[in-house]
This record gives structure tokens, sequence and C-alpha cells, in this order.
């Protein structure tokens, strides 16, 4: 009998045409955003005879959802964050948790970096100004990011290639993560400092860190109000890092100059006052997606579930939950 794999919505081809080798593999929405969303129920009801569950976009994965995955022996998660997934209950029910960290930090950065070259220039003003029918290039006279701060919270591997980018614009670097040692930044050209250092130095603040309890609501209207009036702040990481009320009051007190955001709190955005200021510019959740990541990404995935579905053990640097692992795996 062939196993069981569910991906909440497609990935690259690549991937699964390689797990559908080995098993039959199940859709649960074609598109994204779906006509209407996945629901606990309707995974619950599909996971009893599911081996491996694929979560494409931020689906939550419940206790019950694993649970009732009786042979569930694989959650993994398209992408580099793991947020909405119970690992306590995946852990208990020996369930491997991964992500996919063939994603790399190159599409993430380089969205940063286009973001900041679009705040400081205002191209997307300029754009819109263009197609309406207007041509004053005095309104739109930019700043250019040489010789600039950029401020990096959150030194992990995204952190430190946007970090390597921006010097090679001449930035200066500065970055707070309480878990990297100064040697280390010091060698990639970076200074480790303090939160409150990186607002009020930046000229630039981007975020790049996982969304946590710890990290819940980071940036609060008394973070955000150290930062420069002519600074911008960008979050390519997860909504909900910055507090998105306090962000609208400085924004639209032009305590800060503007901001850029990938993500937010939540996606797609209902009626977020955000939407309707003209210092802000959005893109809708898609710093990571380029053909290659997406690529890298799915294939990845596919090993690691043919790995497991074989009676193997998944890649040990993607997995989450390394209690799950055995003791010579670690």
């Amino acid at each position: 009998m062939r196993s069981k794999v569910i991906y909440t919505f497609p990935t690259a081809e690549v991937g699964m045409a390689l797990v559908r080798e080995v098993a039959d593999v199940k859709v649960l929405r074609n598109n994204y955003p779906p006509d209407r969303p996945i629901l606990e129920d309707e995974i619950v009801q599909e996971i009893a005879e599911t081996d491996a569950l694929v979560r494409v976009r931020l689906v939550p994965i419940t206790r019950r959802i694993i649970e009732a995955g009786k042979n569930l022996k694989i959650i993994a998660t398209h992408g580099i964050g793991y947020d909405g997934i119970d690992l306590e209950a995946a852990s208990k029910c020996k369930v491997w948790v991964t992500r996919a960290l063939e994603q790399g930090p190159y599409a993430v950065a380089e969205h940063t970096i286009g973001f900041m070259l679009a705040l400081s220039r205002k191209l997307v003003l300029a754009d819109t100004s263009v197609k309406n029918g207007t041509w004053k290039p005095p309104q739109f006279f930019g700043t250019e990011l040489r010789n600039k701060t950029l401020g990096i919270i959150g030194l992990g591997n995204i952190g430190c290639e946007t970090a390597r980018l921006a010097i090679a614009f001449c930035m200066r670097v500065i970055a707070y993560d309480p878990q990297i040692p100064p040697q280390k930044g010091k060698s990639m050209g970076v200074t480790l400092t303090d939160l409150r250092t990186v607002l009020t130095e930046s000229d630039y603040v981007s975020l790049h860190l996982p969304l946590s309890k710890e990290t819940r609501g980071l940036l609060g209207e008394k973070e955000l109000r150290l930062m420069k009036k002519t600074a911008f702040i960008v979050n390519c990481a997860r909504g909900g890092i910055i507090d998105e009320k306090a962000l609208h009051n400085v924004l639209t007190k032009r305590e800060i100059a503007g901001a850029a955001l990938d993500v937010l709190d939540e996606e797609p955005p209902k009626d977020s006052p955000l939407l309707r200021l003209e210092n802000v510019i959005f893109t809708p959740h898609v710093a990571g997606n380029t053909e290659e990541a997406l690529e890298r990404m799915a294939i990845g995935i596919a090993k690691n579930v043919i790995a497991v579905l074989r009676g193997g053990l998944p890649e040990c640097e993607s997995v989450v939950n390394k209690s799950v692992l055995p003791n010579r795996h670690l």
C-alpha cells in the first residue's frame, strides 16, 4: 500500500514529482489565496491515513490535527518559519517537524534591499505619478543608501546576507542579536550592539527574526519613537513583531519617514489603516518567493519526506524538534 502525503498548497512541481514517485499526493487547495480557507476540521478528516504533511503557506497545524494523524511521521513546512505548528504536540507524538533551509537567505535579503531602494528613491510614488499623467521630477528627489546606517534586528542567515549586500552599497551596518557573539559580527564588518542603539542610530531598520512569544510586539510605540524622523523600517520577517497600531501612529505623525512591509499580522489584511498611508509600501508575503528558492525548498522537502517514508531520518539540520531524533543522529 502506497504512502499518503498531503500538501496544503502546491509548490514547485520538480519537488512534488519526486514525492509522487513513492506516494499518493493530495493537494488541499490549488490556488492562493484560496476560494475558501483550509479549516482544521478538513485537515483532521484527511490526516488519519496520512504519513507526511507538507505545510505550504501559514496554515495552522494544531494539536488536534497532529493527534488525529495516527500514521503521521513528518510535518515539513515550506519555508524557514515554523510558527503556527504545535511543536509540543508534534514532539509528544514523535512526529518530526522540519523546515526548508534550502530556501537560502538570498531572496529575502535581495527583497529587503529592494524595499530600501524603493523607499529612499520614492519609486512607487513616482511610478504612480507618471502613470497618472503627471511629470514632476522635483517631488521625487530621494536619498542614497551610500554612507547610511542599516540596523538589523536578528543576525541569522538572512540578516547576515542582508548585511553583506548592504556593505556592498557602502553602508554602515549595526545589529542587535543577543544570541550572536560580537566576534562573528566583527568578522563580517557588522557591529553588534543593543536594541536601543540600533533604533536610535539607524537610517534603515530591518527585521530578520522569527515570531515567538518573546518577539511578538517587540517594536511598539515606545521603541518606534526612538527612531530618527528620517528613518525607514522594513519587515520581511513575520507580521506581529511590529505593533501595527503603534506603527500607524508614528507614520501618520511623521515620527518616522516610512515603512516597507512584506508581512502583516493578518494576511491578507482586511481593513488595515496602514493600507491607506502613502509612506508605506507593501508586498504580499513574497520576499522568499523566487523561482530558484521555491525549487530549492520543494526538492529539500521531497528528500526529507521520501527519506522518512522509506524508514529513514530527515536531514538533521532541518529538524526543528530535535528531541525526536535518535541520539546517534544529533
